[in-house]
């Protein structure tokens, strides 16, 4: 797989059928996408490229003062996602506030078809490009006419009676239903990062964890509470349970993600680790004293085994 992180770095031959979206989650209504965007290619022994961008439109374009976006799959998460469907070519795009002001006939003629080669299109039902989202299917399939490219729509993907977008994902993360969100992505929702110094509270109260520092600063993190989850570290998988909170118990510390590894022990300080969210268990909340808050932690990894 070639990635191209520069407009004036691409170098391609071949004509291409072509794709273009931020694809944050690379969920299974991407994946529709994607699946399309493969088999026309072969039909017209085409090269099959994807372009996102970086950063994340919403990331530049926000208000000040207003939240950025949180991402599902930051630029890294998201590569090592597109290279398991095996494109061969992804152009990561530069995006900037000078970029937003590209109309989309531009975006198209200067880019998709002068650099890319785009002889066709595959775009999502409710995708659309260029300065203030001009570009939508209908103005880039009158396009395709002058400029000698076809477009070709890719209908929602439901997942029962719920259209599967990054958005309704987002929003089941927020809520704790990691459930509903991987059914979604078509795979467990992760979280990647590195194991961090901690207090040792967990290890003082005989259930000792490692505290997690997200590999991105705009990483979703879901709900707080306590979870079920598997851990990935060194190579092994192992089950586990996830608390994400303030620790109330303890006088509310600053938000913390802290995971306990079953049937694990060692010192792993600034090692990769990976956890994967499998069912919301519980709320957080604030115990009496910490003898309750360890009967409590049994009971949750009690139920975690069982699952």
């Amino acid at each position: 797989m070639k990635i191209f992180y520069t407009i004036d770095d691409i170098r391609l031959e071949q004509s291409t059928v072509l794709t273009v979206g931020s694809f944050d989650g690379v969920h299974l209504g991407h994946q529709q996408i994607i699946k399309q965007l493969n088999t026309m290619a072969g039909e017209a022994r085409s090269m099959e490229v994807l372009v996102t961008f970086h950063p994340h439109p919403k990331e530049v374009l926000s208000p000040p003062g207003q939240q950025s976006i949180e991402l599902l799959t930051p630029l890294e998460e998201k590569l090592k996602l597109l290279k398991k469907s095996g494109l061969p070519v992804i152009a990561v795009l530069p995006f900037t506030r000078e970029f937003a002001r590209t109309g989309y006939r531009e975006f198209v003629t200067d880019i998709l078809i002068k650099k890319l080669k785009m002889k066709q299109m595959v775009i999502g039902h409710d995708h659309a490009f260029g300065r203030n989202r001009e570009g939508h299917a209908e103005q880039l399939t009158e396009l395709g006419r002058t400029a000698d490219f076809s477009v070709t729509v890719i209908q929602p993907y439901f997942l029962g009676k719920e259209i599967v977008s990054s958005s309704r994902i987002r929003r089941l993360l927020k809520d704790g239903e990691v459930e509903g969100a991987n059914q979604m992505l078509g795979r467990k929702y992760q979280i990647q990062g590195m194991v961090a110094r901690g207090d040792n509270r967990g290890t003082r109260l005989g259930f000792p964890t490692a505290n997690i520092q997200p590999a991105s600063p705009n990483k979703l993190i879901p709900r707080t509470g306590v979870y079920a989850v598997e851990v990935s570290l060194a190579g092994q998988r192992y089950d586990g349970m996830m608390n994400i909170g303030h620790r109330p118990t303890f006088n509310f510390d600053p938000l913390t993600l802290e995971v306990h590894i079953f049937n694990f022990s060692g010192l792993i300080y600034g090692e990769s680790i990976e956890v994967s969210f499998k069912k919301f268990i519980r709320e957080e909340k604030k115990f009496q004293n910490p003898d309750e808050l360890m009967a409590q932690i049994q009971k949750d990894k009690e139920w975690c085994l069982k699952l």
